[in-house]
């Protein structure tokens, strides 16, 4: 019977004791800041690499590769080091290049054989261009004969190299074998074409984009009678060979069919399963008996610039930080209620301009911490303590002090969430629901661990060399950890009381939105719109606000007089209509101050076939060329 398979598996390659080595010229000089840029650019490759193997009968194997290389920027030599693991030595015979005028000969630079490894290195002058070269050497002891099977296993490129866009190995035998021929291939790369000529004693082998530091390796298995000037061993080892082949199949359909899905499961699907778990299990906020759907009043005295530590419960700082921006303005609007701060409204042409006064400095000393200290930052820092703030001397500073800038407001998210756990005596998230976010982490994390090793060894398949799959694997378990991780603090759940008062004043805000809810409020609105003004800039529903309470006094017909602490410019009569054209352009001011506020504060956020594996052929070593 004859045994003719054609079966194409594939294993990642061994990296143990793998160095690419790429010695270029001047390298002793990347130190020199001239030439980095230069020597950073240097690259090549080899577009094909053909390789001719002539098994002889005395179990010797002549072998003529022919390796094309296309340089990017200058190169002038290129060095091959074949180790002689598995053979008994290994013979320089010649070196030619590919001319104009025809191949033509080369001598060394060197050619050292040591009982480990043949190293040969050769000269040239190349830049940015393709140059052929074809070494020949002859391995000796290259075919193990045992007494049921001849075994050829070899490393037809080497361990370390460039990367290879194609690659064309011929093996041909000293003599015919139709009875056993079989061809298996091992590299890191998919699998490529296998053919047997018709009288089965040559095989070709096609593979193409063999990645950086990726072996190509041969195992050629025949009947042993046709190496007829080679001794055999007294063992049976065909049944063995075929075993370890079997193995490289399995583990290679592992990777290709097992560890990358794997991989995917544990890095995506598994952490989400969790998340849902944990959030169905911890991260439903409480039933808590509250349904109004306006608050017509704040529901309590809080200090404006606490406010947003209720509103949102694991706020990052693209949210937190412009809420807390309008947190510091409504607390200056604060003090310009209470008569400490006046606003100058100094209109030129169309364009207003404002000026906040400090008019009562000694009455800072009876105001809440955060009046003190919003206070003391923009009639301080920012002004270099002078009394008058203006958007200019705002601006300025905000150019050149952003790490304060985020500082402070850091601070005062932290100082909000104290006051309203103090101001509630409890926690403000369920420490059980706090403590299952972090086993959440922990489980997610373990298995996106587990992940990336399953995504690397799967991937070790199609990239060779390290740290590329590793890397590759790493990245791409990196990224879906991180969301999953900032998606799962919905596992934090309020604590009832808290959950309550956050409905409350969002409540309150949706209130101060809704004209018809305004137009209906049991209370004296319009004498006390200024304290709600307040909330509202806080809430980030000002303008709304500002407009549905001048609606209201114009339907009732009532005088709404501006505030004693503004002062309108030119031509800003202090009459409706001057009340909301200055108050609209107030808001306006308001909007551009948090919106600069916010810019600096976030700019800181066959028979045979192909298989992996393998490694244990002879042969392999290193190239490079500089």
């Amino acid at each position: 019977m004859r045994k003719h398979e054609c079966r194409m598996t594939n294993r990642g390659p061994s990296f143990a004791g793998r160095r690419f080595r790429a010695v270029r010229p001047g390298t002793l000089a990347v130190c020199v800041l001239a030439l980095a840029g230069l020597l950073s650019a240097k690259s090549y490759y080899y577009p094909e690499i053909r390789t001719d193997v002539y098994l002889n009968a005395d179990g010797s194997a002549r072998i003529i590769q022919q390796r094309t290389y296309a340089f990017s920027g200058s190169f002038s030599w290129a060095d091959v080091n074949l180790k002689k693991q598995g053979a008994d030595d290994i013979v320089f015979n010649s070196l030619e290049e590919k001319t104009a005028l025809g191949w033509q000969g080369i001598r060394p630079q060197e050619v050292t054989s040591t009982a480990k490894s043949l190293y040969v290195k050769w000269g040239y002058s190349a830049e940015d261009e393709e140059k052929t070269f074809v070494l020949d050497y002859t391995v000796k002891g290259a075919v193990k004969r045992h007494a049921d099977v001849a075994d050829f296993y070899w490393k037809v490129i080497e361990d370390e190299h460039a990367r290879v866009r194609t690659t064309r190995t011929t093996v041909t035998l000293p003599a015919p074998s139709p009875e056993l021929f079989k061809v298996y291939v091992h590299a890191a790369a998919a699998p490529g074409r296998l053919d047997f000529n018709a009288a089965r004693n040559v095989a070709t082998i096609e593979q193409g984009n063999i990645p950086k530091d990726a072996f190509v390796e041969v195992r050629v298995l025949t009947r042993p009678e046709i190496f007829t000037r080679l001794a055999a061993g007294p063992d049976n080892r065909y049944a063995g060979i075929l075993g370890q082949e079997k193995r490289n199949f399995l583990v290679s359909s592992l990777r290709t069919f097992l560890l990358l899905p794997l991989g995917v499961l544990l890095t995506v699907i598994v952490p989400l399963i969790l998340l849902l778990g944990f959030f169905f299990r911890y991260g439903r906020e409480p039933r808590v008996e509250y349904d109004a759907v306006y608050e017509h009043e704040p529901p309590r005295a809080a200090p404006p610039l606490v406010v947003p530590g209720i509103l949102r419960q694991n706020p990052d700082k693209s949210e937190i930080y412009p809420a807390l921006l309008k947190g510091m303005f409504a607390t200056l609007l604060d003090l310009c209620r209470k008569g400490i701060v006046s606003v100058q409204d100094a209109t030129e042409g169309r364009k207003h301009r404002y000026y906040f006064k400090l008019e009562h400095r000694e009455k800072l000393a009876a105001q809440d911490q955060y009046g003190r200290r919003v206070a003391d930052f923009m009639f301080g820092a920012v002004t270099g303590n002078q009394d008058t703030l203006t958007e200019d001397s705002l601006r300025k500073w905000s150019e050149k002090h952003t790490t304060e800038a985020q500082a402070l407001l850091g601070s005062f998210y932290d100082d909000a969430r104290a006051w309203w756990e103090k101001e509630l005596r409890m926690p403000l998230i369920d420490p059980d629901s706090r403590r299952a976010y972090l086993r959440f982490m922990l489980y997610e994390w373990l298995s996106i661990a587990a992940g990336i090793a399953c995504l690397a060894g799967g991937l070790g398949r199609f990239i060779g060399g390290q740290p590329g799959p590793i890397a590759i694997a790493g990245i791409v378990g990196f990224v879906p950890g991180v969301i999953y991780t900032l998606i799962g603090r919905v596992i934090n759940r309020w604590q009832p009381v808290a959950f309550v008062e956050h409905k409350r004043w969002l409540s309150f805000r949706r209130f101060l939105q809704d004209f018809s809810a305004i137009r209906q409020a049991p209370i004296q609105l319009l004498a006390i719109w200024e304290q709600y003004y307040v909330y509202a800039t806080v809430l980030g529903v000002a303008r709304e606000f500002l407009k549905h309470v001048g609606r209201l006094a114009t339907e009732r017909g009532v005088p709404l007089p501006l505030p004693i602490w503004y002062h309108a410019g030119a031509g800003g009569a202090a009459s409706m209509a001057g009340l909301n054209a200055g108050l609209a352009g107030f808001e306006s001011f308001a909007s551009n101050f948090s919106g600069m506020m916010n810019s600096f504060s976030t700019s800181a956020a066959t028979g045979g076939g192909f298989s992996g594996g393998g490694g244990g052929g002879g042969g392999g070593g290193s190239s490079g060329a500089g």
